[in-house]
């Protein structure tokens, strides 16, 4: 799980300045999120063909539905579809868990974010339809200083 925060770190490298500030790129999910997912059975990690970790995703819930926390896939491994691997992975366990839609928050207008969920069937939301606990994530993550983001919703019912 150490090895998951230098994948994120990675992949935060590739956005712009103006929308992830740089203190927020440096940053990483803690190590007792990751283990806490971990033993819910709520994290998942993609490996190279040599074993090491190179993406992961992490749900929880949000206003009773799956929440995606956290999608990242090292940017030499991208485009192979590890990501779209990891949502599935997430869709999966939403559905088990008898959830009616995945939710995620996503910079709006990078190409890997909001169009890359787009893809798989996600629609943004409008800020009136965000439940409560989406919109406050949402609030807290302008607070943070990020920019352009956008809620988005994918029936799994």
């Amino acid at each position: 799980m150490p090895r998951l925060a230098a994948v994120e770190r990675a992949a935060a490298r590739q956005f712009p300045g103006r929308l992830l500030p740089p203190a927020l790129r440096a940053g990483a999910v803690p190590l007792a999120v990751l283990r806490e997912a971990h033993l819910e059975g709520r994290l998942w990690v993609a490996l190279s063909p040599r074993g090491l970790p190179v993406g992961f995703a992490v749900a929880d819930t949000c206003d009773g539905d799956a929440f995606l926390v956290e999608l990242d896939v090292h940017p030499a491994h991208q485009c192979l579809g590890l990501g779209r691997a990891l949502v599935a992975r997430v869709v999966q366990w939403g559905r088990a868990a008898g959830h009616a839609a995945l939710t995620l928050t996503t910079f709006a207008s990078l190409p890997w974010n909001a169009p890359f969920y787009a893809r798989l069937g996600f629609q943004s939301l409008a800020p009136e339809a965000c439940g409560p606990a989406l919109a406050s994530r949402l609030a807290a993550e302008a607070r943070l200083g990020l920019r352009e983001r956008v809620a988005m919703r994918l029936a799994l019912r």
